[in-house]
Order: C-alpha cells, then sequence, then structure tokens
C-alpha cells in the first residue's frame, strides 16, 4: 500500500513544532485576511470533497486524493481565517500552525493519530499532502495508489470538516 511507504517529515515534538511555526512566520507564509472570510474557505472545502464523488464512482484514487487534500488545505485555513485571521497557502505551514495554535482539542489530535498507529502527529494530513504530490507528480507510481488509500483521505476530510464547521459557528 502506497501510504505505508510515505514517512512523516512534520516536526514530532513541540519544540520543532514551535521552530517550524517560526520559521513560517519569518518567511511570511501567514496572509492576513477579514475573519468573515472563513466561510468561503470552508465552502471550498466541502465543494471538493463533493467533487469526490465521481472519481469514486470512476476508480479515479487519484483524484479522490488530489481533491480530499485541498478539502483538508481548505478546512484548515478556514479555521485560521475565523480564529486568527489569515490564511497559509503553505500547506505544511497551514498544519503547523493548526497545531502550535492548539486550535483542535487533544481528543480530536488523538483521533487524527490513530487514522493508522504507524504515524505520529499530524500524518494524517501528511499523508495526504505526500500522496496528493504523488498523484499529480509521479507518473510511475500514481497507479500504485488504491481504493483503501482514498477511503483513508476521505474520510479524514470529512471528519475534519465537519469539526471545523462547528468550531467556525459556535
Amino acid at each position: 500500500m502506497v501510504i505505508e511507504d510515505i514517512i512523516p517529515t512534520l516536526p514530532k515534538k513541540k519544540e520543532g513544532i514551535e521552530n517550524a511555526y517560526k520559521n513560517c512566520c519569518k518567511n511570511k507564509k501567514f496572509i492576513p485576511v477579514k475573519k468573515d472570510n472563513f466561510s468561503v474557505y470552508l465552502e471550498k472545502a466541502k465543494s471538493d470533497l463533493s467533487n469526490t464523488k465521481t472519481d469514486f464512482g470512476n476508480q479515479a484514487w487519484d483524484g479522490v486524493i488530489i481533491k480530499c487534500y485541498y478539502a483538508i488545505h481548505h478546512a484548515i485555513n478556514a479555521l485560521l481565517v475565523k480564529s486568527q485571521g489569515f490564511y497559509s497557502k503553505d500547506h505544511i505551514c497551514a498544519i503547523l500552525a493548526l497545531n502550535y495554535l492548539k486550535l483542535i482539542s487533544e481528543s480530536f489530535y488523538k483521533k487524527l493519530r490513530e487514522i493508522n498507529t504507524k504515524f505520529s502527529d499530524f500524518t494524517g494530513f501528511e499523508i495526504s499532502y505526500s500522496l496528493r504530490k504523488l498523484s499529480q507528480y509521479d507518473v510511475l507510481k500514481w497507479k500504485s495508489i488504491n481504493k483503501k488509500d482514498a477511503e483513508q483521505i476521505y474520510s479524514l476530510a470529512k471528519e475534519l470538516i465537519l469539526f471545523v464547521e462547528v468550531e467556525c459557528y459556535k
């Protein structure tokens, strides 16, 4: 399975996460935006997730991965916009911000980690990031992506979007 071949690179320890987040800030990876704009990011996340239906039907697992990856990214940005007034085009910085700023509960964080005990921290996001790169750019390996990979990423994206929706409309 492709997911098992992916080695996570996101920092695991608090100090590493903090240093990476500060590096994102230093490199101006966060762009200010009005907090009211969060709904546009959330709407885009839902649209991307909804658009996977055709790819599932066509067994286009790489298409599912790519769309779920973007759904995850837009959902994270919806939460960042609503709570912090910024978004990130940099996918890893967006993930780091979510963790560093403690925008998710410990129980949700643990749920994400339990997706596959082989991985740690924000692996679910990192898996989708790595699979999305593989799906889009590796013309030799994209066919090895399978239904189980697509279903895992879809499940994570769906759960994250529901979580963000609740958080943003509290």
